[in-house]
């Protein structure tokens, strides 16, 4: 018994001695990680408040930490949304208990340090929204890891080996940290638990182990929408950026980022070029926010994101180049770009776009709400399917426990929400007013705000609504389209734009409710054009011609127009 007792003595010290020794090597390890960190993110306030142990006597911010052989590690690092920069620091490797890392939302450069191998236990490791950082991963990782990297605001950046942007200078070399009490305490365990072994002749327990392919090598979390078709969005070089666009000679538009060229990738692609110009009134905070939210999302009727180059003070973006202009083009842009839209094809364009912002409206995670939403912004391409653009104004959906909120209002004038501009609370609603706008827009022919005109005709929804209450539908409608249009589907898009409209966002209906009812109109336009075909190679009329459609608008405001009793289809509510 004496003896037994001696050795469970001499085990318990050997576990005690491991402990010491872990703890002091987790308060260094942890002590250079803060100065590693500093050498690029000075003044930073969470780097600031680490003082001591991590873990005692209270947890660092940013750190999770739990109690292991007597000991408090840490198991869990939490630096999302800190504005971190530089190259991720290879000391963290050396946190060998940790099990997730989140580091999203910074902007991290270089790539996943090799000693993130080493942590055995790591099960989530989060990187989105850091745009810079290269998707390469060091050895020992499996070709089964899911790396998707990008945007929140936010899928994945791939860029090729002969095209790799160049990171800014990082850290120092990484110093490899020797602590001997660790190894001492280690080998003090191993000799006092095999010396247990020998003596008591009994079999070690050990856990049922996982899967090495899950407990080697850590997962790279993502918070977009999974199983995504999101093609890669490549660094691209500026070299062969000037190449595909003849050195910039193709000029094809300008906006508030720049002027935008057309070009042709090696491959053959076309391509639209928007090069951010040193007069642009959008920054780089307008350039890092486009290009990580179309890294995170990917929809047919979103435009999608090609590569990216920062280079040379250059910032600039490609994308697809969308062969049949925007939508303000055929609608009232320039004489040489006017070719007048079709009713159907209107509403077709208005009901792709409809669903591009249904899916950024209930984006996996946090719903996206786009703020510039405006017929310049939605696009077409050769098979004239509307595609919603220009990302450099989106944002999540404020919600509750978000630290420093932006009070910034941002759009255009003529499609700005009044509410989201006079109380500054933004909501998905906010891009339904603008829709709104843009419905009346397709109808009327007519810019959103013209102070050429009377006073009273300067606003297209001031203008626009008492044509829609006094059922004028004939005085309001673009002359190119009149008489090519079924009544009922015409005064469904006039309702749906008369409510997107009002002036408290309470009262709109969803961007879901929206397409709901557009998809609606296109199918009683189609159904009626249909008819009518049929009517004029048979000759005859027949029992159930199609009728015009009159309307009475019972209240004012908000309520529903009503058709009059025995038409063609009693309309559906908008839900409230």
């Amino acid at each position: 018994m004496a003896a037994r007792f001696l050795l469970l003595y001499a085990l318990l010290l050997a576990l005690a001695t491991a402990a010491a020794s872990q703890g002091l090597a987790q308060e260094d390890v942890a002590k250079r990680l803060k100065e590693e960190l500093s050498e690029r993110n000075r003044e930073n306030e969470m780097l600031e408040s680490w003082n001591g142990d991590p873990c005692s006597p209270s947890t660092w911010e940013g750190f999770s930490c739990e109690p292991k052989d007597g000991v408090r590690v840490v198991v869990k690092l939490n630096f999302s949304s800190k504005n971190l920069q530089g190259q991720i620091p290879a000391t963290i490797g050396n946190l060998t208990d940790l099990t997730e890392i989140d580091l999203q939302d910074n902007n991290f450069t270089g790539s996943i340090p090799v000693s993130f191998s080493a942590l055995k236990h790591l099960r989530n490791l989060s990187v989105k929204c850091n745009p810079f950082l290269s998707n390469q991963l060091p050895d020992g990782f499996s070709t089964g890891v899911d790396f998707r990297h990008g945007a929140c605001a936010a899928e994945e950046y791939h860029s090729s080996p002969a095209e790799e942007y160049q990171s800014p200078p990082g850290v120092a070399s990484q110093r490899v940290i020797v602590i001997g009490g660790v190894a001492g305490g280690s080998l003090a365990c191993t000799f006092a638990l095999g010396f247990l072994f020998v003596c008591f002749n009994k079999r070690e327990r050990r856990s049922p182990e996982k899967d090495c392919s899950s407990t080697t090598n850590p997962i790279f979390q993502e918070c977009g929408i999974h199983n995504t078709t999101n093609p890669a969005v490549q660094q691209l070089s500026l070299k062969s950026i000037q190449t595909a666009t003849g050195n910039f000679k193709r000029l094809i538009g300008e906006g508030g980022f720049g002027a935008v060229y057309r070009g042709i990738l090696p491959h053959g692609q076309e391509v639209a070029v928007k090069v951010r110009s040193s007069s642009s009134t959008q920054g780089t905070r307008e350039f890092n926010n486009e290009l990580r939210l179309l890294s995170a999302v990917w929809h047919e009727n979103l435009v999608p994101l090609i590569g990216y180059c920062c280079e040379k003070d250059q910032q600039i973006l490609v994308y697809p180049f969308m062969s049949n202009g925007s939508l303000q083009d055929r609608l009232y842009g320039e004489a040489s770009k006017r070719k007048v839209l079709d009713w159907p094809t209107r509403l077709s364009v208005c009901i792709g776009a409809a669903r591009g912002l249904v899916y950024l409206h209930n984006f996996a995670g946090r719903c996206i709400i786009h703020r510039d939403i405006k017929s310049s912004n939605i696009l077409m391409d050769h098979s004239m399917c509307g595609k919603v653009a220009d990302f450099g104004f989106s944002k999540y959906a404020p919600q509750e426990g978000d630290s420093n909120p932006s009070m910034e209002v941002r759009g255009t004038a003529g499609y700005l929400d009044p509410e989201y501009y006079s109380t500054q609370v933004l909501s998905t609603r906010s891009d339904v007013f603008s829709f709104g706008v843009v419905l009346l827009e397709i109808v009327t022919g007519r810019e959103p705000l013209d102070v050429k005109r009377p006073r009273d005709e300067w606003s297209l929804v001031e203008w626009a609504k008492p044509y829609i209450r006094e059922y004028k539908i004939e005085e309001m409608v673009d002359p190119g389209i009149k008489g090519q249009y079924c009544s009922e589907a015409m005064w469904r898009v006039l309702e749906v734009a008369l409510v997107c409209t009002e002036p408290f966002s309470t009262f709109r209906p969803s961007m879901e409710d929206v397409l709901r009812e557009l998809e609606d109109a296109l199918i009683i336009e189609n159904n009626a054009s249909e008819y009518m075909r049929s009517i004029e190679s048979t000759g005859t009329l027949g029992s159930n011609r199609y009728l015009s459609i009159d309307r009475k608008m019972f209240t004012s405001g908000s309520a529903r127009i009503e058709p009059t009793k025995g038409q063609l289809q009693t309309m559906p509510s908008l839900p409230r």
